[in-house]
């Protein structure tokens, strides 16, 4: 099994002062890599606090872009800033963990319904439908891929931070597991059903999944006037690569 920490940047909304994006982002770890994972994560924060004085409940990657939350007044500079977030992206980008996320561009999708006389309470649902359904279903077929590669039914486990996002989840794995696929070569394979709802305040890798949906908001936008920091080329190149070709950065509109 493997479980999956997803987390967002952007709004959800179409009116106007929204985001242009929206994004979902996620982190997934094998089950005998997570108490590994999860050490590597708390020696990093302790050295974190250790170094700076800081008591720090929560990561945040707007808090850490801008010098905020646990970050402001603190002794940090933007050089330490830096190092901060290299150090996080390195555990983001490390052996440990599959990365997923998807952009969707507000504006491609509110074209298509330009001329559709549609409330914008139902465009709304449609847009999260589509992005969650996208989503979910790259991530079923990467959990199927697993299954071939390992030669037994391989499932998942995701995490949120927020309930809302439940329904979203359950609408579309129910399109995979109410039937019972008499000709699947190992059914009871793919994501399943129940959600698990976790505080980001007492998850590290949900925390992890949020600077991962900053860092590729910021590569997407382009914008951060208040940000003291910026994503370095080598990061950006681990990102790319592990994210392997699920966004294409160059074909988004700056």
């Amino acid at each position: 099994m493997e479980f999956l920490f997803i987390d967002e940047s952007g709004d959800n909304g179409l009116v106007k002062g929204s985001s242009d994006f929206y994004i979902l982002a996620g982190i997934s770890i094998e089950d005998q890599c997570w108490k590994k994972y999860y050490w590597e994560i708390q020696n990093l924060r302790f050295q974190i606090s250790k170094k700076y004085g800081l008591t720090i409940n929560e990561l945040k990657g707007s808090e850490l872009f801008s010098h905020r939350g646990p970050f402001f007044k603190s002794r940090l500079t933007p050089r330490d800033l830096e190092w901060v977030y290299d150090q996080i992206m390195d555990l983001i980008c490390g052996p440990r963990s599959e990365l997923f996320a998807i952009v969707k561009s507000k504006e491609e999708f509110t074209k298509r319904y330009y001329q559709a006389e549609v409330k914008i309470k139902s465009l709304v649902k449609t847009f999260n439908n589509e992005i969650w359904g996208e989503y979910l279903s790259f991530y079923e077929e990467h959990v199927k891929r697993k299954s071939i590669k390992k030669g037994y039914p391989h499932t998942a486990l995701i995490y949120v931070d927020h309930p809302g996002y439940e329904k979203h989840i359950r609408q579309k794995v129910r399109e995979y597991s109410r039937t019972f696929p008499d000709d699947a070569k190992f059914p009871g394979e793919g994501i399943v059903e129940d959600c698990i709802f976790r505080d980001s305040q007492t998850s590290y890798f949900i925390q992890l999944a949020d600077i991962l949906a900053f860092s590729i908001n910021r590569l997407v936008t382009r914008k951060g006037k208040r940000d003291v920091i910026t994503i370095k080329r080598p990061i950006v190149e681990k990102l790319k690569s592990k994210l392997n070709g699920q966004i294409d950065f160059k074909k988004l509109p700056s």
